[in-house]
């Protein structure tokens, strides 16, 4: 029965029970059947309210379990199933209900499950999507394939959540190990695998994604710091780009990979494909670049040398022009004059014939009026015997006559006039020719004047040569044997003898000095110094000359400053060494003539001249002595009692010298005020189109790196300053400030302080010992060489500018030294001389003044190196076998050798680990490496990482060019031998000498300890002077050198014959029977002397002089007098290969 018919039913029953009940009660019944008819009634009523009370729990049950069923289902946690089955089977309306309820469910269960289902897609693409944004934008600017491996590795491990990762790159046939994340260098560095081998080489070779689970306990282990683990599941996935493998990747996970991480890894992966392959196509075009940029400089370097020697050829021609158009000239001169005489002879001519002709006609009326006096006489005899009325007739013809005859006597007159006149021509014609007799006599006389001036030049230079020879062989053994004294070995000689010692040396070297004045001058006057235009650097210019000067200027007492102009172009077209010349005598005069105050150098543009300009505050200069002072020889003041020394001939050469730039010198000054001389020289910028590189054209060849007491030095001044005494216990007392060395104990960490402001040493001292260290301080270079050599310090921090020793010879003594030249030395300096102080040797540079956490920076940096044990050396070398020989021959327990084969296999060894030092062969497979060299120079992260060539090719002019260029932005040596190698290596890792293997000590030792090295040298003295033989053998003895004595060419030739070959020949010039430039000639005819060292001795100082004796044989070149310094250097470079 259906809810309506119930309802119905039971409101008819109770309506009729109740009109019943009503009905009866009032009509029908009293007493008891009223009672019953009441109580029937109130039963009916009381089932209908039964009935009805059941049918609204009903109701109310039904509607309540809708609701429940309506809610569940609004919110999602009801399936079309749930909580229905119990009405499903039922009838009436709740049943009806209830079905269009399952049906109202069953849609909203479909539609929201599909919402979820998007939802989750949705969100699982915007993960995958931000993963793969987010890995994009890591590697983005990435340009290093290494570099790109190893950020596409660590973020895809991130992503995924696996706990180690690898990249191997498609190179070759094979897989190659690229990058890692979380991974054992050691273990996978350099691994490959071949296509097919392993699941890497499958993975590669089928392209298809491997992905395992449940490995074995002994396949892998995961490590952190606090414990290790068991990979759950491996997963290798190809990276494609287009149809090709370009790489694989590898993961290890410790749990298992759900879907989304997979996918991502797909996209991931197919991203990484396509910049593989991006980066390998710019590596590719980067090489064929660089390969043309190569080409390009090469044929720029020929096309250079071919214009060097274009321009040879046109001086000579334009030389030959010269000498050509001189004598055209004088021949024009001669043709003019001769033309001239043939003009006037021909004048002459021309008046004789019109002589002439006058002559003949004048005979011809001669002739006429003969012929007509003989028919006037035959008129008259005719007349005559006329009557006498002819008479008259006859006397005319007689007055005729007479007329006739005045006519001839007046012809006759002219004819003696055109006679006198033809004679005087005559007469100047005669002069005329006299005087071209006299005109080619003059012509004559002054070829000769030329000739003997040319021939008086010619005297005059041989003259000086020779007084030159004269003056330095003398010299020569003065200046030797009085260092020799000065050194003081027996220890026989007093202070006061050892300062005779030292007079004497100074009065030797400056009379040397003014010889080369002399010859300078001599040069000029002759036209025998040229200009080597080069471009010159004008920055360079003035940190040199203030790097020069500014120690000289604090020793007097007297400020020195270098400024220059902002608008000065940065290259100047002129020859840097005459520039340097000039400066170097103005500023020494300056600093000569100034007792208080300031000299300044500054430098400016005007116009179209750049103006160096030396001023100072000295005494000046009177009116009446400045049109002198330009003069040879002449001073402001040239009297016997003057005040200041000095020949008088550096102004007259800085004249001349600028001169010669195509500038000039003008001066003001003021007496008792001071002076400026101001040198000024064209604003000539080096040509469009010119390497700037050229510049080093001029420079002798890149030398062999040898010791450290060997290397250029420009802030290293030759000057005979004998040993210090590191004995001398006035050298370690304590200094000013209360340092460190009383306190020190084992094991303490001691850093050494040079530095000559006492506050900021202070500084320095504090920072110092914040830091952990025990510091020593020392305000001068004698006493901080001293206290390096007493105490051994941890490190030491420097200044370049001290008084008494610089730093930069405190650097040179320190790296000559096998016991301390391991120490580094941090370089602190007002001026930037950063590559210099580290091509010395030093292990960092800071530029004064700077900040706090530069200065702090610095320690850091010391600190570091001190506690970093073990060092890194990177060896680039593409012949495996010399590779692995080098690797065996420098690696030891404290330095740790990485080898690479190629350019590129260096450069990613470069990205990934910190390297302290890199040996470098030039001529690699891969790339060049001036190559590697460049893209060293523009990483900042890189300068300062010594570079040592050390190749097999033989370095062109070009070449070393290339190498001097890189030499300005980075540290880098080149060396021929395989002991300087070590000693190089061993210099910029600072390995302390005790460390090494034995027998590298004795290497190190043998290389810088002259007594060992030359011990047992045979070396041959070929000089006809014997004060020099005694001077050089009493040099040579002292390292127990075996000497042999010749004192000429052929004297030399039959001792080679008679005792066999020396291992050095020193060779003078100038010697009889045979001189010098002849012996070393027929020496090298000899096929067993071919590789004989001969060095060639002479006191002259003229290039084309050395130029002759290396053309002569010569292996290298020492002008006298020979410096002893100079000597063991030479033979250090030449014995000790």
């Amino acid at each position: 029965m259906n809810l309506k018919i119930q309802i119905r039913l039971a409101t008819a029953v109770f309506m009729a029970l109740g009109a019943v009940l009503i009905a009866v009660s009032i009509f029908y019944l009293t007493g008891g059947p009223r009672v019953a008819a009441v109580i029937a009634g109130a039963c009916g009523t009381a089932a209908g309210v039964l009935l009805l009370g059941k049918l609204a729990g009903s109701i109310q049950a039904g509607i309540t379990r809708l609701g429940g069923i309506a809610r569940d289902v609004a919110e999602g946690s009801l399936s079309p199933a749930d909580g229905l089955d119990g009405l499903n089977g039922g009838r009436g309306e709740f049943a009806g209900l209830a079905r269009s309820f399952q049906s109202i469910a069953a849609d909203l269960y479909h539609k929201t499950e599909e919402e979820r289902l998007l939802r989750l897609k949705a969100e699982e693409q915007a993960w995958i999507n931000d993963r793969v944004s987010e890995l994009a934008l890591r590697m983005q600017g990435t340009v290093h394939l290494q570099e790109a491996s190893r950020l596409f590795v660590a973020g895809l491990a991130s992503a995924v959540g696996a706990s180690f990762g690898a990249l191997y790159v498609l190179e070759g046939g094979a897989a190659r190990f690229s990058a890692g994340y979380a991974y054992d260098e050691e273990a996978l560095s350099g691994q490959a695998f071949r296509l097919g081998s392993g699941l890497v080489g499958q993975c590669a070779l089928d392209g298809q994604p491997v992905y395992l689970e449940g490995l074995p306990s002994d396949y892998f282990r995961i490590r952190s710091g606090l414990g290790e683990t068991l990979p759950k599941a491996l997963l290798l996935m190809p990276i494609r780009h287009e149809d090709r493998i370009m790489a694989v990747a590898e993961l290890a996970l410790t749990g298992s990979l759900r879907e989304r991480e997979r996918r991502f890894a797909e996209r991931a992966g197919a991203n990484m494909g396509t910049l593989i392959n991006t980066l390998s196509d710019v590596a590719r075009i980067d090489s064929l670049l660089k390969e043309t940029s190569l080409q390009k400089e090469e044929l720029e370097a020929q096309t250079e040398e071919l214009q060097a020697q274009t321009q040879e050829l046109r001086a000579q021609t334009e030389e030959l022009e010269a000498q050509k158009e001189e004598i055209e000239a004088q021949a024009e001169e001669l043709r003019a004059q001769t033309e001239e005489l043939l003009e006037s002879n021909l004048e002459l001519k021309r008046e004789q014939e019109r002589t002439e002709a006058q002559k003949r006609e004048i005979e011809t009326q001669a002739e006429e009026l003969r012929v007509q006096a003989e028919e006037l006489k035959l008129q008259a005899e005719k007349l005559l015997e006329s009557n006498e009325g002819l008479k008259r007739e006859k006397e005319q013809t007689e007055a005729q006559k007479f007329e006739i005859a005045a006519q001839a006597d007046e012809l006759a007159a002219q004819t003696e006039e055109l006679r006198a006149q033809s004679e005087e021509l005559l007469e100047s014609n005669r002069k005329l020719k006299h005087e071209k007799e006299h005109t080619e006599a003059q012509k004559l006389e002054i070829q000769a004047q030329a000739e003997e001036i040319r021939m008086a030049a010619q005297y005059k230079s041989e003259f000086l040569a020779n007084v030159s020879h004269e003056l330095r062989t003398p010299l020569n053994s003065l200046l030797i044997l009085s260092q020799i004294l000065a050194e003081n070995r027996e220890g026989n000689l007093g202070t006061k003898q050892l300062e005779y010692v030292h007079t004497i040396f100074s009065a030797g070297k400056d009379l040397l000095q003014l010889i080369d004045e002399i010859l300078d001058l001599a040069k000029l006057e002759v036209g025998k110094m040229a200009a080597v235009l080069e471009p010159v650097r004008l920055s360079d210019v003035r940190l040199q000359m203030l790097r020069h000067f500014e120690q000289q200027a604090k020793k007097k007492g007297l400020r020195f400053e270098a400024q220059s102009d902002s608008r000065l172009p940065e290259w100047l077209m002129t020859d840097g060494h005459r520039l340097q010349q000039i400066l170097n005598n103005l500023l020494t005069n300056a600093l000569k003539f100034t007792e208080q105050g300031a000299v300044t150098l500054s430098v400016r543009l005007s116009g179209e001249e750049v103006i160096f300009a030396v001023s100072d505050t000295g005494i000046g200069i009177p009116a009446d002595k400045l049109g002198h002072i330009f003069e040879a020889f002449q001073q402001a003041d040239g009297t016997t009692s003057r005040r200041y020394g000095g020949t008088g001939l550096g102004l007259t050469i800085c004249r001349e010298l600028a001169s010669l730039l195509g500038g000039r010198i003008e001066v003001e000054t003021a007496e008792g005020k001071g002076s400026t001389f101001s040198l000024h020289l064209p604003a000539a910028e080096p040509p469009e189109g010119v390497s700037l590189v050229a510049a080093a054209s001029e420079l002798p060849p890149l030398p062999e790196a040898g010791p450290a007491d060997e290397r250029a030095n420009p802030g290293f001044r030759e000057s005979f300053v004998p040993d210090i005494s590191i004995a001398n216990p006035k050298l370690l007392q304590y200094s000013d400030l209360d340092d460190d060395r009383n306190d020190l104990e084992p094991g303490d960490h001691v850093l050494l302080i040079i530095e000559d402001d006492s506050e900021f040493a202070g500084i320095l001292l504090r920072l110092a010992r914040q830091r952990g260290f025990k510091a020593i301080v020392a305000f001068q270079g004698d006493q901080g060489l001293a206290l390096a050599h007493a105490y051994k310090p941890d490190s030491i921090v420097l200044d370049l500018h001290l008084p008494v020793l610089d730093g930069w010879s405190i650097i040179s003594r320190l790296k000559s030294r096998p016991d301390l030249r391991h120490i580094p030395v941090h370089v602190i300096s007002t001026t930037d001389e950063n590559q210099q102080s580290l091509a010395m040797g030093a292990l960092g540079f800071w530029k004064k003044p700077g900040d706090q956490n530069e200065l702090e920076a610095a320690f850091l940096q010391i600190e570091t190196y001190i506690r970093r044990r073990v060092k890194n050396l990177l060896i680039v070398e593409d012949n495996a076998d010399l590779r692995k020989s080098l690797v065996e021959f420098i690696e030891s327990p404290d330095v740790r050798v990485i080898a690479a084969g190629t350019g590129r296999e260096a450069l990613e060894r470069l990205g990934a680990l910190h390297f302290d030092c890199m040996v470098l062969d030039l001529g690699l497979a891969d790339i060049s490496g001036f190559d590697l060299l460049e893209q060293i120079k523009t990483n900042r992260k890189l300068q300062t990482l010594p570079v040592i060539i050390y190749t097999g090719k033989e370095l062109t002019k070009t070449d070393e060019q290339r190498i001097r260029h890189y030499a300005e932005n980075i540290v880098i040596k080149n060396v021929k031998s395989i002991e300087r190698l070590y000693d190089e290596t061993a210099l910029y890792l600072h390995r302390r000498l005790r460390d090494l293997p034995p027998d590298k000590q004795q290497l190190i030792e043998k290389l810088h300890n002259p007594e060992a090295a030359f011990a047992g040298k045979r070396i041959m003295l070929v000089d006809d002077d014997m004060r020099n033989i005694f001077a050089l053998s009493s040099v040579l003895e002292g390292y127990n050198m075996d000497i042999r004595f010749a004192q000429n060419g052929k004297e030399a030739l039959a001792l080679l014959e008679s005792e066999g070959p020396v291992e050095l020949m020193f060779m003078d010039i100038m010697m009889p029977e045979m001189d010098g430039y002849e012996t070393m000639q027929r020496i090298r005819q000899m096929s067993e002397y071919d590789g004989l060292v001969m060095i060639a001795l002479t006191a002259r100082a003229m290039e084309e002089d050395r130029l002759k004796c290396l053309e002569a044989g010569a292996s290298d070149y020492i002008s006298k007098p020979i410096n002893t310094t100079q000597l063991v250097t030479v033979l250090k470079a030449w014995l000790i290969r």
